[in-house]
């Protein structure tokens, strides 16, 4: 067993979009990762993905709806449905996933 402060972990992270693997729950993946700019729209078609907000603010923007996301706040998304993340300053997320996931996704094109 280990403790993990998810706060320092996001500190240690250095590059955007770079999810970093912290722990597997019964084939769950926990993974952190810091988002600065803005991802490319992408998909994941076989697996729902849950994002929740460490450090900072992020935008969740799916091709129906756009979430803002501010501290210990979460947004599950649906597997088969296209989304980009974005954030204006640094922020820090945690993801939980399926073990699997292609954390990158398939990208999509913009509309």
């Amino acid at each position: 067993m280990r403790k993990i402060n998810f706060r320092e972990k996001g500190r240690e992270l250095q590059k955007a979009f770079f999810p970093v693997h912290l722990a597997e729950i019964n084939g769950t993946a926990l993974r952190i990762a810091r988002i600065h700019g803005e991802y490319r729209w992408h998909v994941h078609p076989n697996e729902d993905e849950f994002f929740i907000v460490v450090e900072g603010e992020v935008t969740v923007e799916t091709k129906l709806q756009t979430f803002t996301l501010k501290e210990w706040e979460g947004l599950l998304v649906p597997k088969g449905l296209p989304h980009r993340t974005k954030a204006e300053t640094p922020s820090v997320v945690l993801i939980i996933e399926p073990v699997q996931t292609n954390t990158y996704g398939v990208f999509v094109e913009e509309e």
